[in-house]
């Protein structure tokens, strides 16, 4: 990958980049991230809830750190997103979302590897997320990356997986994915 983390895909439909977010791309996130609730069954993510966003400060603030990347297309519409916030050493992510129209072209992927290319560069050991236990598209996604359900969950996912039980999100599970560090491929030592 090239420096601001741009990756480039081709695919049958549409050309498409993943990059570092700007301050302008913050505004169409709320969509994005609205259309690919509907992808969700009731039983997994109420219909009240599909109208909840991540907050817009919180994007702001998580672009202001290099912590949030956009893929578009080449008239420059956001086509998904993805965030992450720091937790001392370690790394979770916060969300990931993919306008369904574009869903099943890699943008999911290519949106965490850019992640997972963030994370080596900057030696943090592990990148943590939670998500539902039975959805098979993020499964296959988190597990193709390398990511492992957790029995042990660390304090702040415990947390995490709280507030959103008392939200109404069913069946959520911790994941984990630690990278390796160094020419031997060796994991990094866990901070966590």
């Amino acid at each position: 990958m090239t420096a601001g983390y741009e990756l480039f895909r081709r695919n049958r439909v549409a050309d498409y980049r993943v990059e570092l977010a700007s301050a302008s791309d913050v505004e169409a996130l709320a969509e994005v991230e609205q259309a690919a609730a509907t992808l969700f069954p009731e039983r997994l993510l109420p219909l009240h809830l599909r109208g909840e966003t991540v907050a817009c400060e919180k994007l702001l603030a998580a672009q202001t750190a290099g912590m949030l990347w956009v893929a578009k297309d080449a008239a420059n519409s956001v086509l998904g997103f993805a965030c992450v916030a720091m937790h001392g050493a370690v790394a979770s992510l916060s969300e990931i979302d993919v306008l369904p129209a574009y869903g099943g072209r890699g943008i999911g992927s290519a949106l965490l590897a850019a992640i997972i290319a963030w994370g080596k560069s900057r030696g943090i050991p592990t990148l943590y997320l939670t998500t539902f236990r039975e959805f098979a598209p993020s499964q296959a996604l988190y597990r193709k990356f390398g990511f492992v359900t957790l029995g042990a969950v660390p304090d702040f996912l415990v947390a995490a997986l709280r507030q959103e039980a008392a939200a109404g999100l069913a069946e959520r599970v911790a994941m984990r994915l630690t990278f390796s560090c160094g020419k031997a491929g060796k994991s990094c030592k866990s901070r966590d």
